[in-house]
């Protein structure tokens, strides 16, 4: 469905929204995808259309307009980022040569995608190194014992913790109340856990010298899931620039676009 700028519908069977004009530029997103899927709820559409409207201006302000697409994933996940991230390969069938966005957990399949596949014109990986920090693994391993239990709102409670600082933090946290009484649990539960196996089994350290395209790194000194460390040495192997946000984690995406989104604009620009 196009709404002016902005379209609604499925690429591939990937559901995705997406907003603006130029060459495409393709958002994947993280761990919470199963939780919050483009097209599964009207109220996370509009969020999701509310960044990529972000992104795309902040792009076309730089000179380098894009149409953003923000691609969720299709349901039925396997625990394995190889599949997922050829998933995305035929999104590409439909889209073309494409910039891509990784963010998190999408960061791992966006490098997948990089790596095998010459239709990836830039990489992003936003919030993301080639693996799991210790800490990182240990927080996925406590959210999957949750989802098994079905403790939904402990998870949604801790992923708000792990974007966003206050006040959005209490916005989020009681919107988690109503998330719950509406959704009770995810339409596809399954794939969170299985996107949460994926995450703990990923090694993206071999692909690094597989990726031809232009990159970037861009990742905060306090992420709850990669070290500065990981993120240096992720941009070491794909002879990029790390763009390193002081004093900033998984906040960065939502509540910092002139550095988050800046970054991005500027090494499309480049």
């Amino acid at each position: 469905m196009r709404l002016g700028p902005a379209t609604t519908g499925s690429i591939a069977g990937h559901p995705y929204v997406a907003y603006g004009t130029g060459p495409p530029l393709v958002v994947i997103p993280g761990l919470n995808d199963p939780l919050a899927r483009a097209g599964d709820y009207p109220w996370f559409d509009a969020a999701f259309l509310a960044y990529c409207r972000r992104l795309s201006r902040r792009c076309a302000s730089a000179g380098v307009s894009r149409r953003v697409h923000y691609v969720s994933r299709p349901r039925g996940a396997t625990g394995d980022v190889a599949p997922m991230a050829d998933g995305y390969a035929r999104v590409l069938d439909t889209l073309g040569s494409t910039d891509v966005l990784g963010i998190s957990m999408g960061g791992f399949l966006a490098l997948r995608l990089a790596a095998t596949d010459d239709r990836v014109r830039s990489l992003v990986c936003g919030l993301a190194a080639a693996r799991l920090s210790r800490h990182g693994r240990e927080s996925l391993r406590t959210w999957r014992e949750w989802a098994i239990d079905g403790e939904w709102r402990r998870i949604y409670r801790m992923g708000v913790r792990a974007v966003v600082t206050e006040p959005l933090r209490t916005l989020g946290t009681g919107g988690g109340a109503v998330w719950d009484w509406l959704v009770s649990e995810p339409i596809a539960f399954g794939d969170f856990t299985a996107a949460v196996d994926a995450s703990l089994g990923f090694d993206g350290i071999p692909l690094l010298d597989d990726v031809d395209c232009p990159a970037l790194v861009v990742g905060g000194t306090r992420d709850p899931f990669f070290t500065p460390e990981a993120f240096a040495a992720t941009a070491e192997g794909l002879d990029c620039r790390f763009e390193r946000l002081d004093g900033l984690g998984h906040d960065a995406v939502i509540e910092h676009p002139e550095r988050f989104d800046g970054a991005v604009a500027r090494f499309l620009r480049e």
